[in-house]
């Protein structure tokens, strides 16, 4: 390899595999995005709400959280979203930051992922929605990102 293309090869790496992580004091997290999703927009609330490119949502929603075996229904009602279709599935789970349930719903030709992060006084409402053709690979991403949420209360 040539000395020119070895001096490129740092700044291409890092081109390449890096992602910003965001740290948002309104809704008490740090979440680092799969990479090339950026944060587009944040609105302190309440509800505390940003927006990545892509379709992902976070929004941080005040007050007593509904239980973690409430139906979709009404976990998107406490949050003030509507439902995003037709539910095809529902489980419990955990991620790094605590338990969750997850929701799936398909609506036309689009499929949408929601998290249920209860806390005490608050719960995190994480929304992903793509076309259904480019919903496998790009769910998966942002499935795997998740494992970087940190609450900050």
């Amino acid at each position: 390899m040539s000395r020119s293309a070895l001096s490129l090869l740092p700044l291409l790496l890092l081109a390449v595999g890096c992602s910003r992580p965001v740290s948002s004091q309104a809704l008490g997290l740090e979440y680092e995005p799969p990479s090339g999703v950026k944060l587009a927009s944040e609105e302190p609330g309440p509800p505390a709400v940003a927006l990545f490119e892509g379709g992902l949502e976070m929004r941080s929603v005040p007050g007593t959280p509904p239980p973690l075996e409430a139906p979709p229904e009404a976990v998107l009602g406490a949050a003030g979203v509507p439902v995003p279709g037709r539910v095809m599935n529902t489980a419990k789970g955990t991620l790094p930051a605590g338990d969750v349930a997850r929701y799936e719903f398909l609506q036309g030709d689009a499929r949408t992922f929601v998290y249920f992060l209860p806390r005490k006084d608050r719960f995190l409402l994480i929304r992903f929605t793509a076309p259904e053709r480019d919903y496998g690979p790009r769910s998966g991403r942002v499935e795997r990102s998740l494992s970087t949420l940190k609450l900050l209360r």
